[in-house]
């Protein structure tokens, strides 16, 4: 594992996500949407208090509480989790992301969101990240199907 690269790509990240999240509480209004290329994309401030597609509204302590324990388990399992660079890359980005929103929560009580696809409920980098993690580590899955790794 090069850990370096990934350390180093993680915090890229969780700044990347921390640098938007911060333009769009400066740059957006709530009740106002700004279109990037319209009808498919526009840029909406929402403060979510709960997780995703809203679940678990207004339950802060226990979302920092669950982000806790999967970062724990993440680097508690590390060795059984990471048995590819699929899976590397799905470590990195999966805690980049649980960092993300979890700075979030515990600085200001909630997460920002403000990608507007129309099609999901508006979403941030982190959370674009936690879904690039899950992915990872389904391609892994299929790849060592595949391969008979399984």
């Amino acid at each position: 594992m090069r850990l370096p690269v990934y350390i180093g790509s993680g915090l890229s990240l969780v700044l990347l996500d921390q640098m938007t999240k911060l333009w769009a509480r400066q740059a957006l209004s709530m009740y106002s949407a700004r279109s990037v290329i319209s009808p498919l994309l526009e840029f909406q401030l929402v403060h979510n208090f709960g997780a995703a597609y809203g679940i678990f509204q207004n339950q802060l302590f226990f979302l920092i509480g669950v982000t806790i324990l999967v970062l724990a388990g993440c680097w508690i399992f590390r060795r059984q989790l990471i048995t590819s660079p699929w899976s590397e890359w799905g470590v990195t980005f999966l805690v980049a992301g649980a960092v993300g929103n979890l700075i979030d929560r515990a600085s200001v009580g909630f997460v920002t969101d403000f990608i507007n696809i129309q099609v999901i409920p508006v979403f941030n980098i982190a959370d674009m990240c936690i879904n690039i993690g899950i992915g990872s580590f389904i391609v892994e899955s299929i790849v060592a199907r595949r391969t008979g790794r399984a």
